[in-house]
């Protein structure tokens, strides 16, 4: 089994590219959710996750850094680990578990392969969601795979055909969000972008802001 050397350094954002637009941002958003569900959906509360199962060491740290780096996007409305009292439940179980646990949870019309995101939605609202995380595949796959599927739980539903982003079709395993996944993510939680919104009215708030103005919000 490989092991990771995770760093908790380590940012799960990436601004480091400059060169990724707005209309790539649009682009993305366009094909992962408004694709999808047309108006957009996001959490407008507080994000409370509890873990069970057998998580690592390595993957709290992992979670916690996650955690750390998605709250610093302006108008994220946050997440923190709970013991009670959850709208997300992260499971991480071994390969020979997970039958059993698609049954409990009523997720038989998911397959997971390594991971799976369920959530729930109302009026636009993310309210709810299930993450199952296969617990015995090697460490930096499964670090890979929990940012993936807490990607999707934010609001970023379906895959990319873009290689580089953390939700491709490939399966790749992928250290970090890329720069036009990260851009996406700040331009889906902007506070001036609200659930309802459809394609045009969003594209249209965007082509009247600056860049390197928007980043320094």
């Amino acid at each position: 089994m490989n092991h990771s050397r995770f760093d908790n350094n380590f940012c799960f954002l990436n601004d480091s590219d400059n060169s990724v637009s707005f209309a790539e941002g649009m682009n993305f958003i366009y094909e992962v959710q408004l694709s999808k569900v047309r108006t957009l959906e996001k959490w407008t509360i507080p994000i409370r996750i509890k873990y069970e199962g057998d998580p690592t060491k390595e993957d709290i740290d992992v979670l916690n850094q996650i955690i750390k780096d998605f709250n610093k996007i302006n108008g994220f409305p946050g997440m923190k680990i709970v013991n009670k009292d959850e709208n997300v439940l992260l499971i991480y179980a071994p390969k020979e578990a997970l039958p059993e646990i698609q049954q409990k949870y009523n997720l038989t019309n998911l397959t997971i392969d390594k991971g799976v995101c369920q959530r729930f939605s109302e009026n636009g609202e993310i309210t709810q969601a299930i993450i199952v995380i296969e617990s015995d595949i090697d460490q930096n796959t499964k670090n890979s795979v929990v940012l993936h599927e807490i990607f999707h739980m934010i609001g970023f539903y379906g895959h990319s055909y873009d290689n580089a982003s953390i939700i491709n079709h490939i399966g790749e395993p992928i250290p970090k969000l890329s720069a036009v996944d990260t851009l996406s993510f700040r331009m889906l939680y902007h506070p001036e972008i609200s659930i309802g919104m459809e394609y045009h009215e969003i594209n249209a708030y965007y082509q009247e802001k600056e860049l390197a103005e928007f980043m320094n919000d």
